[in-house]
């Protein structure tokens, strides 16, 4: 399986500049882009399909929970990470699916761990594609 694409959607540059350094920590991951509000993130997410999007919850623009429901629309097998200071938007976030939901301030290792258990299912999932489009298919 190819190296996954991460986009993150943060207004605050330094949560997305310790996002950056945990993306490029974690092994089979590429940032893809980043955003800092909701508009600029749905544009960034039609041009390049990522395989992941952290989000903040509270954005200018469109929050977090919004942007989450239109890539749902767009791509359901897109993997939802939230990553927030509010606690309160955490029913919602599971609502649409979310991956994980990390509060801030979070510890490295939650993040990291966060990623392997990503990239495990995204794998799986392509080799159930991989496995299913090689079986044999019985005459119509």
């Amino acid at each position: 399986m190819d190296t996954l694409k991460v986009l993150i959607a943060d207004d605050d540059a330094g949560m997305r500049a310790v996002m950056r350094k945990l993306i490029e920590r974690a092994e089979g991951f590429e940032l893809a882009g980043e955003a800092p509000d909701g508009p600029a993130l749905l544009r960034l997410a039609e041009d390049i399909r990522p395989a992941v999007v952290f989000l903040d919850v509270e954005m200018p623009g469109m929050t977090g929970v919004e942007c989450a429901r239109v890539l749902q629309d767009t791509d359901p097998a897109t993997v939802l990470i939230f990553a927030t200071a509010h606690e309160g938007y955490m029913s919602d976030a599971f609502e649409l699916y979310a991956f994980d939901y990390l509060l801030k301030p979070f510890k490295v290792d939650r993040v990291l761990k966060t990623l392997e258990r990503v990239r495990e299912r995204l794998t799986q999932a392509h080799a159930a594609r991989e496995a299913a489009d090689a079986a044999p298919r019985a005459p119509a």
